[in-house]
């Protein structure tokens, strides 16, 4: 397995295919391309219509996907309000990729395991791996993860949603070397292929853990028996300044418990959800998520060191495996505008891995696996090492 990236940050060029091809090649050779996704900041839009089809002609990858974003990433850099358009090529010996695109009519339609199956052609039993890239205005990622959970259960899923746009019909998604507006590209890898995930939600507990003992769809009405408002402020009444100074400057966020088995709970064991709004009369809580009665929760708090050290634990305990390549989804809330360094997750994932190839992009919303199920998620850093099954990594 070998895994290249390439890099230009002049917009309008004519040679801005041949320099990205010039790259891939400089590692790749001449062989076979099993695997090609492409990022391009926003100021690439216009272009991208003749870029894709000519990097399609001159590299002919097995399968092609890609997407504009707010800003994207090459190996250590991040390109925050700069130019750039990042290829990331990756050649897979003995590992199948397919390759689809997914419009919101056809996950109505497809709205059984079966039929998602047969339309993506990817069988459930070869235990394939998936990179989701959607466009937020017209594709429905939660439904999405949802039906793909039920196809494939238990089958890790990494990707993002294109960021590049305010608007609908604003951002460009690639499908082998085609430009479209709407939907969701993707592609399954199986065979001999490993892709091990990480998703650093960069918060930290606070306070002590409550079970939801009242709710109604998103609405949490009661926390251990009395009205959620309540709850909260006795919770943060129990907190360091520090905290609570935190939570007002950055919210208060809700941690769900994944495993309710587990005797104790910490970082890592939550999956992070955004409260909406609190009604101060009944002191219900409406948080960005289905929320069921019996559940336990915890209250989070984020700041930039927590952030930090979160991702710098799970790559030590959870990124252990040489890889040849990974694929790096950052929230658009993350980068300069959070951490007081530049290229802040970028350098942290290739730190000690200097000759492992990296891209990305900002996302407007990360996919990634907590637990066993596939999550949208908000400032979050989702990452996918990919390494040979057989260990081979051919020099990449």
């Amino acid at each position: 397995m070998k895994i290249a990236s390439a890099v230009v940050n002049l917009v309008g060029t004519e040679n801005t295919v041949r320099h990205l091809v010039m790259q891939l090649r400089q590692e790749l050779g001449d062989g076979p391309i099993d695997l090609l996704i492409l990022f391009g900041s926003a100021h690439f839009e216009g272009d991208l219509e003749k870029i894709a089809p000519e990097l399609q002609e001159a590299l002919s990858p097995r399968t092609f996907i890609g997407c504009t974003a707010d800003a994207v990433i090459r190996d250590d850099q991040e390109y925050e309000h700069q130019p750039g358009l990042v290829a990331w090529a990756a050649r897979m010996p003995g590992t199948r990729c397919v390759s689809f695109h997914l419009s919101q009519d056809d996950l109505a339609r497809l709205d059984t395991p079966e039929a998602l199956r047969e339309h993506l052609n990817v069988p459930a039993d070869e235990s394939p791996y998936f990179v989701l890239l959607g466009d937020p205005f017209s594709a429905n990622p939660i439904q999405l993860l949802d039906r793909i959970n039920t196809a494939y259960p238990r089958r890790p899923a990494i990707g993002g949603m294109a960021s590049a746009g305010e608007q609908p019909e604003q951002n460009v998604l690639v499908f082998e070397g085609q430009t479209l507006r709407h939907g969701t590209v993707g592609v399954a890898l199986w065979g001999n292929v490993e892709m091990d995930t990480i998703v650093s939600q960069g918060c930290r507990p606070i306070g002590r853990h409550l079970v939801v003992t009242k709710a109604e769809n998103n609405i949490i009405h009661q926390l251990g028996g009395k009205p959620t408002l309540a709850a909260v402020n006795e919770i943060l009444n129990e907190c360091p300044q520090s905290d609570i100074d935190l939570a007002k400057k950055r919210g208060l966020l809700i941690g769900c418990v994944i495993n309710e088995y587990m005797k104790t709970f910490g970082s890592g064991d939550f999956l992070i959800r955004n409260p909406i709004s609190i009604d101060e009369k009944s002191g219900a809580m409406a948080v960005n998520d289905m929320m069921r009665t019996g559940q336990t929760v915890q209250f989070h708090v984020r700041d930039s060191q927590s952030a930090a050290e979160d991702l710098q634990y799970l790559l030590s305990v959870k990124a252990t495996e040489p890889a040849a390549g990974a694929l790096l989804f950052s929230c658009n809330g993350r980068g300069s505008r959070f951490f007081p360094d530049r290229h802040h997750d970028a350098r942290a994932v290739v730190d000690g891995r200097s000759q492992m190839p990296v891209a990305g992009f900002f996302c407007a919303g990360e996919i990634g696996p907590v637990g066993n199920r596939n999550f949208l998620h908000g400032f979050t850093a989702s990452i996918g090492f990919f390494r040979p099954t057989n260990g081979d990594h051919g020099g990449g």
